[in-house]
């Protein structure tokens, strides 16, 4: 039975007043007298999107590069998801094929909405926008698309669920745990360093830890450093989240700068699976799930090495300043020497 949710997305009854109203009401009615009614179908672009949607219990019908989102994101795809292939250049005939009721994208997609919109309603929802906390974006994030899916107790739900989570893995961390410094590698002498603004930067937070990096940093949290800086930081534990470029941790076992580290000399560096750097409230859980059981075990590194490529462009970034996604896809650096052929394209930002 077609949802409230997806009757409202291909009618365009969005509009208020006259006789636009009237209809929206009547078949509001008809439908909430009708037995419960499933989701609508919708397809994402966005991988933040897509996770949250997978969290609602509503998980998109189409998903852009879902091998890579497993990888990158360290979450399962929904098992029916179709590949709708690259997520800057979608298939539209197979998106078109599909049917969606509605298709979401965040921003920096928004030069496709033209050719999207012949196929279903398109809506873009933004996250890491510079305006508000990460908190609070993700908040809103969540509750709209809850929304847009018939799904707000779900989401409330999920909001309460993540924050409790999130609370109970902090007071089960140890109490002498030092300032940490969360990076992922860019290159064997460059790191992207995580601070405010950051999702990385909001957990830590509700989990009570210090960030030991309070520069400055853009609209996504980071600020790319060389490692030579890590070096003012001397009493500070440092947590990489993987994925290490091709070749990057084999160069820094040879790196006099890496080895001189108080982090690397006490031998105490937390080597993290991948986490969606610029995910939503699903990411958020995962990163405090894996930091907490780092922390507590007090086993800094349990991992085989992980040489796969990240994604390297952000909005805003040039090569010289682009994030890196995380991948535990051994394959991957066989089968792509550059970050960008990692992703099949050179925007694949979240």
């Amino acid at each position: 039975m077609v949802s409230l949710a997806s009757l409202r997305l291909r009618s365009g009854l969005f509009r208020s007043g006259g006789y636009h109203s009237l209809v929206w009401l009547a078949l509001s009615a008809w439908l909430l007298a009708s037995p419960a009614s499933a989701a609508p179908r919708i397809a994402s672009l966005d991988w933040t999107l897509a996770e949250t949607l997978i969290a609602l219990d509503a998980p998109p019908v189409a998903l852009a590069q879902v091998d890579d989102y497993e990888s990158w994101v360290g979450l399962e795809a929904p098992p029916g998801a179709t590949d709708i292939g690259l997520r800057t250049q979608p298939n539209l005939e197979l998106l078109s094929e599909l049917d969606p009721d509605a298709i979401v994208i965040s921003p920096m997609f928004a030069n496709l909405a033209p050719r999207l919109s012949s196929i279903a309603e398109v809506k873009q929802l933004a996250m890491y926008s510079g305006e508000g906390t990460f908190w609070s974006q993700s908040l809103a994030l969540t509750r709209q698309l809850g929304e847009l899916v018939d799904r707000e107790n779900a989401a409330e739900a999920l909001i309460e669920e993540t924050e409790a989570y999130i609370a109970d893995i902090a007071a089960r961390l140890p109490e002498d745990t030092r300032p940490l410094l969360l990076l992922q590698f860019m290159d064997e002498r460059h790191v992207r360093l995580f601070g405010e603004h950051s999702l990385y930067q909001a957990v830590l937070r509700r989990m009570g830890l210090t960030n030991a990096w309070r520069g400055a940093t853009n609209a996504w949290g980071f600020s790319l450093i060389g490692i030579e800086q890590l070096a003012n930081y001397p009493e500070a534990r440092i947590v990489v989240v993987e994925p290490y470029i091709a070749g990057v941790r084999e160069a820094l076992a040879d790196s006099g700068l890496w080895r001189h580290l108080g982090s690397v000399q006490r031998d105490d560096v937390v080597t993290l699976p991948p986490v969606w750097s610029f995910g939503a409230l699903p990411s958020a859980r995962r990163f405090a799930t894996l930091l907490g059981d780092a922390l507590s075990s007090n086993m800094p590194d349990t991992r085989a090495p992980d040489t796969s490529p990240p994604d390297t462009s952000a909005p805003g970034t040039s090569a010289s300043d682009t994030h890196t996604l995380g991948t535990s896809a051994r394959d991957t650096s066989e089968r792509a020497t550059t970050p960008d052929q990692a992703q099949g394209n050179t925007d694949a930002r979240r």
